[in-house]
Order: structure tokens, then C-alpha cells, then sequence
């Protein structure tokens, strides 16, 4: 879990430097649209190795949020000044996903400690990758029948077995 500390206290100085620090909009864009293009990447691999639907949900649902956050700061909309009209759909946008993720958690419990399980050996640059994202498809959708990651897997790495 090590591995998402670091990733948000980069997602944290990012958004400091771009979004509080940058000259506006241009610092909001890039940020916003940096995040809604890695969690849309990533709400897609989720769905392709996984088959979770509510962590698929939680990504997309987050990537949405950026997306719309990008698109009101192109607008001259900065966040957190935002219109008032614009308050709800961007939190939910931005609340919805721990309680999806939780009700995965709970749902397909299995599957949702195996990836648990794979983060240990996680780093901040296969969570930025998109690379802590295992196969746990058992249904022919992954390499090796979804068994196992795999090498092949675009630069994925290979799931061990816990000992």
C-alpha cells in the first residue's frame, strides 16, 4: 500500500503546482486532463483484466469528473470556483467512487483481495502505469486463460504466488 501513498502525494504536488501554482487555465487543463486520460486508460484495463464492474465503475466514474473539471477550466471555470450549477454532478463525480469500490470489495470479495494481494509488490510507477492492475479474469479474456499476468500483457508484470 506503499505504492498508492506515493502515487497520491504525487497526484497531491501535482495538483499544488498546476492547479493552485500555474497560470490559470492552462495548469487546470493539464492536470484535469492528464487524470481523466490515465483513469479512462485505466477504468479500460480494469474492465479487461478484471471484469469488477463496480471498480471499473469507480475509475470511470472518477475519470468523468476529471474530464468535466478540464473542460469547465477551458471554460474560465477553475476548480474549486465553480459555478454553483456545476456542484453536484462534479461531486458526485468525485465522491462516488470509494463507496463503488467498497461495494466491490464486498461483492467480489475473491477477486478483490488477489489484486489487494499483487499491490504489495506494486510501485508509484505501475500504479502511474497502470501496471497494478492483474488478471483476474477466468473466462479465456486474459493471457493464459486470465489465470495469470503475464510478460505479454504490454509490460504487465507477473503475478507470484504468495507463499
Amino acid at each position: 500500500m506503499a505504492a498508492a501513498a506515493v502515487y497520491g502525494i504525487f497526484i497531491g504536488v501535482a495538483f499544488v503546482l498546476l492547479v493552485r501554482d500555474a497560470t490559470q487555465p492552462a495548469g487546470s487543463i493539464v492536470y484535469w486532463g492528464f487524470l481523466a486520460a490515465q483513469l479512462a486508460w485505466g477504468a479500460a484495463i480494469c474492465w479487461r483484466r478484471t471484469g469488477l464492474p463496480f471498480a471499473t465503475a469507480a475509475i470511470g466514474t472518477a475519470s468523468a469528473a476529471s474530464a468535466m473539471l478540464a473542460t469547465l477550466a477551458a471554460a474560465g471555470w477553475i476548480f474549486p470556483d465553480l459555478p454553483r450549477a456545476w456542484w453536484i454532478p462534479v461531486g458526485i463525480g468525485l465522491t462516488a467512487p470509494p463507496p463503488l469500490l467498497f461495494v466491490e470489495s464486498r461483492v467480489n470479495r475473491a477477486k478483490w483481495i488477489r489484486w489487494k494481494d499483487f499491490m504489495e509488490d506494486s510501485s508509484a510507477l505501475d500504479i502511474l502505469t497502470v501496471r497494478h492492475i492483474p488478471w483476474l479474469r477466468h473466462d479465456g479474456a486474459g493471457p493464459a486463460g486470465g489465470a495469470v499476468n503475464t510478460a505479454h500483457d504490454q509490460g504487465s508484470r507477473p503475478m507470484r504466488a504468495k507463499s
